[in-house]
């Protein structure tokens, strides 16, 4: 039986594992969980679920005699874990990553924001240490369903994007969206801030470089299109112009279980499609004047590593201004241009780097907004 180990497993992600793992506690057990301050649910999963160990930002002691407060850095380390899942957001959340990673444990990773800011440094740490990393995210998790291991001979790697709450609204009329608007996502059901980059479609950018970095593929050989339904998540064209793609429902549940199940194939899985009922299955290009933040991005990513950095950095502080109603929505691609366009990131990247580019555009945020 596998231990299981979730990291922020009161988010939307984190619930679902815990869902997974409960329906096969044949197969898995839920050996900890930890959150950052959502407390009362934590407690409420501890009393459910009944982990070993669980720990939360706050370092609160629930005292109970049969699960035991522990420190993340010490649980992700333990040698009894078989499997980590990290479903915390933020780039900020990478101590844990970089410390299971070290202590060479298979991990499976929903957080864009740490692999798009520190993936050189993750995929180099994963190479020396023995440690394997499984996509859970959808799109990337549905390339590694298509190539299987067989990366050499792919021609190009096809994104898709639903284009988020505003799809069919154009970007000038968006001036008096709420972050209650644009929360409402048409057809997956996250966390706030991914549910944000996919209104901007920075979350497509930042899948780009996560299937860059997880499966060595140049960014010049990734592509996005529009696809409405959601229901094919990524495409893989091989060399010879034969093409595979992933299709399923928008459940996370599907790519969670891949990951859980990285050694071998039993999963239980019951939400399938039914393709007689499919009616159609549309595929677009991006309109790169309706999505400004992507327009800028997609051209500033092939900079460097650097550069990719400050972009992931720039843009999680401006979500969480906009989700505190700090900015507007329409002007989060400006500030995003200001933020970056005049500045250089050509040094080697690492983590003195990383943090000191984090206080440099804070720092001119705020001075532009006088915050």
């Amino acid at each position: 039986m596998k231990k299981i180990v979730i990291i922020g497993s009161t988010g939307s992600i984190g619930v679902q594992t815990l869902e997974v793992c409960s329906s096969n506690s044949n197969e898995f057990e839920i050996y900890a969980i930890t959150a950052g301050e959502n407390i009362e649910k934590l407690e409420t999963q501890i009393a459910k679920y009944k982990p070993k160990y669980y720990d939360n930002l706050p370092k609160i002691d629930f005292n109970l005699s049969n699960s035991k407060l522990l420190d993340s850095e010490k649980i992700v380390s333990a040698k009894d874990v078989d499997f980590i899942l990290f479903a915390s957001s933020g780039s900020q959340a990478h101590i844990p990553i970089f410390k299971a990673i070290q202590s060479g444990k298979n991990i499976g990773l929903t957080n864009k924001e740490v692999i798009v800011t520190y993936g050189p440094i993750i995929m180099e740490d994963a190479k020396k240490f023995g440690s394997n990393i499984y996509p859970v995210d959808s799109e990337p998790s549905a390339i590694w369903q298509c190539i299987d291991g067989k990366n050499k001979d792919i021609s190009k790697i096809i994104l898709t994007a639903s284009g988020g709450a505003f799809r069919d609204i154009s970007f000038n009329d968006l001036k008096d969206i709420t972050p209650e608007q644009a929360k409402k996502h048409p057809n997956w059901d996250m966390g706030e801030k991914i549910t944000i980059d996919s209104s901007t479609m920075m979350n497509k950018i930042f899948e780009i470089v996560e299937t860059s970095y997880l499966f060595d593929i140049p960014i010049e050989k990734i592509e996005v299109l529009i696809h409405r339904e959601s229901l094919v998540h990524s495409m893989v064209e091989f060399s010879d112009g034969s093409v595979k793609a992933q299709i399923s429902k928008t459940d996370m549940r599907l790519p969670i279980q891949h990951a859980l199940n990285y050694d071998s194939q039993n999963l239980n899985y019951q939400n399938k499609l039914d393709f007689s009922k499919l009616n159609n299955l549309s595929f677009n290009p991006v309109d790169r004047k309706k999505y400004p933040c992507y327009d800028f991005a997609i051209d500033y990513i092939k900079k460097g590593p650097l550069y990719i950095s400050a972009l992931s950095i720039t843009n999680e502080i401006l979500v969480d201004m906009f989700l505190n109603e700090k900015i507007s929505y329409i002007s989060i691609p400006n500030l995003m241009k200001f933020a970056l366009d005049t500045e250089k990131f050509d040094d080697e990247i690492n983590f003195d780097n990383i943090i000191e580019i984090r206080e440099i555009i804070k720092s001119k945020i705020s001075h532009k907004l006088n915050l």
